[in-house]
């Protein structure tokens, strides 16, 4: 299993691993009462490389534009995940970043040092420059200042980053680790050493044998569906509102949550659709019985007008909850135009699919499609007025 950032530098505090000053934001919300003070630099937290090519890391410098920075990184796809959170840490000044890893080679049957001179984004020259040190019997200082002169760091820096390669191999073997990697360790001006980005992969022992690192399983469960598919606790008005949301993901939800808000609309309830495979894929079975039970919590409200469906994950993924929606409810399959089936189940008066160019609106014509993530709210807001 592989942890989230935010986890891996809870594990790095604990072995005295410089980290950054840092809030979990679980909602765009919740940086309005931010203990941290600007700038800040907000991050996705999935578990994917290239966040920050891909737009997941965004330096802000001020309330306003970190809550408008978080509905958009909560919205935003990468590699097929959504974020459930975000981290919200300090911006840090470095003149220079550098890569540091442990890992456990199976081949070799040892831990092995990894290094590099250059870290950060650019992973063509980070390789081109990676080094190696594999511990044969047990780690010495002497391994990790043959590390640092293999990457060419010389003088004062090297007994500071040797305390930290160290501290590394000892959290890999105290807690039943495949891999601690930071990537970068940040260098200021004055020398000051930084673990600015933290990847942890655990074997599947450590669950077993370290509770702290269950917790960090068991939470990022809890994040996802629960099998009573109960509302989101932000509710509006669930007997007086006309829109029903259904997506995956508590980011995207409290976005589109906030757009209704923001857009004077009257949201009513809120479904979250998982638990994901690592965000990528859903058990037929549970997305089956997922649906069955937010579609009886439908039928039990029957003032909602409007569903707003955000599928914008990958194609298989769309194609998956949307073939299993016209699966249970053919209408949604049926021209607008066409006659009712009175034997099948009522139906909200209208239905958006709010879907990025991934499949093909003629499967489901029945349905409204958007592309654009505001166009489609401000839709559900239109089509649950009165008189439409």
């Amino acid at each position: 299993m592989e942890l989230l950032e935010y986890q891996a530098k809870q594990l790095f505090e604990q072995v005295g691993i410089p980290t950054l000053p840092s809030q979990i934001i679980a909602d765009p919300r919740e940086l309005k009462q931010l203990q941290i003070p600007y700038p800040i630099v907000l991050k996705s937290q999935v578990r994917a490389g290239g966040r920050g090519k891909a737009g997941g890391i965004k330096r802000v410098q001020n309330t306003i534009d970190a809550i408008a920075a978080a509905r958009n990184i909560f919205n935003l796809a990468i590699a097929g995940q959504y974020p459930d959170v975000l981290l919200a840490e300090a911006h840090y000044e470095r003149k220079q970043e550098i890569f540091l890893a442990v890992v456990l080679d199976y081949e070799l049957q040892r831990p092995v040092l990894l290094g590099s001179a250059h870290g950060g984004m650019e992973i063509d020259q980070l390789l081109a420059n990676l080094h190696q040190v594999v511990i044969k019997d047990f780690f010495s200082p002497f391994q990790a200042r043959h590390l640092l002169n293999k990457m060419g760091i010389r003088g004062a820096l090297v007994p500071a980053l040797s305390d930290i390669i160290k501290k590394m191999y000892d959290l890999l073997l105290a807690k039943d680790l495949e891999l601690v990697e930071i990537n970068p360790l940040g260098i200021n001006q004055a020398g000051e050493l930084m673990a600015l980005d933290g990847k942890v992969t655990v074997h599947d022992t450590a669950l077993r044998k370290h509770p702290e690192i269950a917790l960090f399983y068991e939470h990022q469960n809890q994040l996802s569906f629960t099998p009573e598919a109960a509302p989101l606790s932000w509710q509006h008005d669930v007997q007086g509102g006309a829109v029903g949301v259904v997506c995956y993901g508590v980011g995207a939800a409290a976005v589109i949550w906030d757009m209704l808000h923001d857009l004077k609309g009257h949201p009513a309830c809120c479904w979250l659709l998982g638990p994901r495979a690592q965000g990528r894929v859903f058990s037929p079975y549970d997305l089956d019985e997922q649906i069955e039970i937010i579609l009886e919590q439908l039928a039990a409200l029957p003032q909602i007008k409007v569903v707003l469906l955000n599928l914008v994950a990958e194609a298989e993924i769309n194609q998956r909850i949307l073939a299993t929606l016209t699966a249970r409810l053919p209408q949604l399959a049926i021209a607008p135009d066409a006659d009712p089936d009175p034997e099948l189940p009522e139906l909200p008066q209208h239905i958006i699919v709010r879907c990025l160019p991934s499949l093909d609106p003629a499967i489901a014509p029945g349905c409204h499609w958007e592309e654009d993530l505001e166009a489609a709210v401000k839709q559900a807001i239109a089509l649950s007025k009165p008189g439409t």
